[in-house]
């Protein structure tokens, strides 16, 4: 699975003018409080020292707690951080900062309307502000709303046309929209302003990817992996991109050092597994199947792969009973219904392969492979009239699938129109003359 990172804007504030020195704290504790650049441990401890204090005006001490938030913000101490802003806009109602950044916690909790909630009064109180409108815009991209998230955005870059995490983040949006172009433009600007972000790199890599420019996406991973060399996912996108050029061996070098790196990365050993399967190892990718399985219980996409890899060593029960699994733990996936109806039709279970292959089409009627392989399950069945209406369906979404003109052929001879027949047999073997060895192979004959 691909690797996207997103850039959270976070507020930190200084000490307000005139404010009195506290006793209880020394001076080094209220200075690392209140100035950027300390460590969160020093900034958690100084802020800790000045609220303990009690010397400090109501507005420094909401900037002391917005600011210790922060502290345990990136710690991950996501409770602890939203008790210090809570507490800070107590003391400061109108603190945008603490609501900007309390709103980044919840993002992070992936409440993601509770986080607009708060952004939409960090932009009320500070309407000039870009970082709530970046962070809004990142809010609406988790919940889908593309349009508003694109919204939020343009406006940030608007007030800020040098940012370059919302260049980054809008590029985030067009590649969830396949619009690719645009995602790749906003790269470029997020690189040309900050150069050395590794991540920029990957994100571009992936929009070229998406494209199918394998040579670009792998230029872009190999840039990210120069500034950061520790980078799990930008190992493994680049092995995806070996993986799509048929260099299977450099995709297996990169999947070893992703999961070197990172050794419950389930996802690289699925890809893993695939690059074993793709160079014809069964074994060795029904292994990384197992493990990513074992790592991630519901990836149901791993045990489909794992039910190809039996199914090439002609273990078919085993595949069947993997693919039963995947479409229990997602019974949405189409691709998984129409592999187990495939399974099953071959193998001779033909009531079930055709319960299997009506599932599917409930679940993706326009699923061309599976109005194949249905079509191909009413041919074993001699439901003749059933399987060339479907084979005609699967024509109209693939004019040149060979399996789907050599089909109705055998369907139109078998039901009596021998010239009509004829001719769709002659129609696919014009595009592949071995067509009917797969046919034999899987158990039906001219």
């Amino acid at each position: 699975m691909p690797a996207l990172t997103i850039r959270l804007g976070v507020i930190a504030a200084a000490l307000a003018i005139g404010a009195p020195l506290a006793q209880a704290q020394t001076p080094e504790q209220r200075q690392v409080c209140y100035k950027t650049g300390t460590s969160d441990e020093q900034t958690i401890s100084g802020c800790t020292a000045v609220i303990q204090g009690g010397k400090e005006s109501q507005e420094n001490l909401a900037i002391a707690y917005c600011n210790r938030g922060i502290g345990y913000q990136n710690k991950k101490d996501y409770q602890q951080a939203l008790k210090d802003y809570d507490q800070a806009l107590l003391l400061r109602p109108n603190y945008s900062s603490a609501f900007n950044n309390r709103g980044n916690v919840f993002q992070s909790l992936s409440q993601y309307e509770r986080s607009i909630q708060d952004y939409d009064q960090a932009i009320r109180i500070a309407p000039n502000d870009p970082l709530p409108y970046n962070n809004r815009g990142n809010a609406w991209r988790r919940l889908g709303k593309a349009e508003k998230s694109i919204s939020d955005l343009d406006k940030a870059i608007r007030l800020k046309p040098d940012y370059a995490d919302a260049y980054e983040n809008r590029g985030l949006v067009y590649y969830d929209m396949k619009d690719w172009d645009r995602s790749i433009k906003d790269y470029d600007q997020s690189i040309k302003l900050k150069p050395s972000n590794p991540d920029n790199y990957n994100n571009r890599g992936l929009s070229y990817a998406g494209k199918g420019d394998w040579d670009h996406a792998i230029a872009d991973y190999d840039k990210a992996l120069e500034l950061k060399p520790t980078m799990q996912e930008t190992f493994n996108n680049r092995g995806i991109a070996w993986r799509n050029k048929g260099q299977y061996d450099k995709a297996i070098i990169d999947y070893d050092e992703a999961i070197r790196l990172q050794p419950d990365y389930a996802f690289a050993y699925n890809n893993r597994g695939n690059a074993w399967r793709y160079k014809g190892n069964y074994d060795k990718a029904i292994a990384d199947f197992t493990e990513a399985i074992k790592l991630k219980s519901d990836y149901s996409l791993a045990l489909g792969n794992r039910a190809l890899a039996h199914e090439a060593k002609n273990d078919f029960n085993s595949a069947i009973n993997d693919l039963q699994q995947a479409t229990r733990i997602n019974p949405r996936d189409a691709s998984a219904w129409n592999s187990l109806c495939w399974q099953r039709a071959v193998t001779g279970k033909m009531e079930r392969a055709l319960a299997d292959c009506n599932e599917g089409l409930r679940v993706d009627p326009n699923h061309a492979e599976m109005l194949d392989s249905r079509a191909f399950t009413e041919l074993k069945l001699k439901l003749y009239d059933a399987a060339i209406a479907d084979y005609n369906d699967v024509l109209q979404l693939k004019p040149n699938k060979e399996e789907s003109l050599y089909g109705p052929g055998l369907a139109r001879r078998a039901a009596g129109d021998k010239a009509g027949g004829d001719a769709d047999v002659e129609a696919a073997l014009k595009i592949r003359p071995d067509v009917p060895k797969d046919f034999e192979k899987w158990g039906v004959t001219p």
